[in-house]
């Protein structure tokens, strides 16, 4: 079904109603956006995202380019909102290198150019280690699966229930978002991100939830890019939520240029 406008059905959305399920680590909303103000469901989403502090991981990740493919294996430390440590293999345990990356700084080294590379951190240096271009908060959405909402009920254009999860579209700069949200785990399941022509810039779609104690994460993650045809696809063997001590340690070879 299409969603209404907001701007157009002020006063249609009531009171929250959230219905719990048997299992008390899952609350579930009630599936009708009728009930459950857009507002309040914005709240919940936030909630249940903050309750995640870091996560620990590995797992493969393929990655796709009109230059061509490929795929590695990786290991992963995480702490929210943005220091993050990836490390990559290739085939028969091949050292491929690493990525710290903070919103100040990052660092990277490439092990088959025996080269590291540090700065401000920008899209077209992260593809030295990543062939894939994406900004750093991308690199970020494409290892966790978090997605940031609308901050305001009132960013939201328009909100209705469409394949059994909440639908939201805003208004992103010039561009327009759309957000798909399970209402048993609280978790952006699909985003697309359309341009002033109506194009897809920009996709992810997200599967395979896992949960501990509360807190929920999806163990695949595939961000798509169709008009430069770019795809970045991770998928966890391996996951630990709220790890107290995720590791950020690495090392530079000292003859690395």
């Amino acid at each position: 079904m299409s969603c209404p406008s907001l701007r157009n059905v002020s006063g249609m959305l009531a009171a929250a109603c959230v219905a719990l399920s048997c299992a008390p680590s899952r609350p579930a909303l009630e599936l009708d956006s009728t009930k459950v103000e857009v507002g309040h469901l914005l709240e919940l989403v936030r909630a249940r995202s903050e309750k995640l502090r870091s996560l620990v991981g590995s797992g493969s990740v393929a990655f796709e380019t009109p230059q061509g493919g490929g795929d590695a294996f990786f290991s992963l430390s995480l702490r929210k909102p943005d220091s993050l440590l990836v490390r990559l293999e290739g085939p028969f345990g091949i050292d491929v290198g690493f990525l710290f990356l903070t919103r100040e700084r990052y660092v990277l080294y490439n092990s088959l150019e025996n080269r590291v590379f540090e700065g401000a951190p920008k899209a077209e240096a992260l593809r030295r280690l990543i062939p894939v271009e994406l900004t750093p908060e991308q690199i970020v959405e494409a290892f966790s699966g978090i997605i940031p909402l609308p901050t305001r009920a009132d960013e939201v254009i328009s909100y209705c229930v469409e394949d059994d999860r909440f639908k939201l579209v805003s208004a992103c700069g010039l561009d327009t978002c759309t957000y798909w949200v399970d209402p048993a785990s609280l978790l952006i399941r699909r985003y697309v991100r359309l341009d002033g022509g109506g194009r897809v810039v920009m996709e992810v779609e997200t599967g395979r939830v896992t949960e501990e104690e509360g807190v929920f994460l999806p163990k695949r993650i595939r961000v798509t890019f169709p008009d430069s045809g770019r795809q970045i696809a991770v998928l966890y063997s391996s996951l630990s939520l709220n790890d107290p001590s995720p590791s950020f340690a690495f090392t530079v070879p000292v003859d690395a240029r």
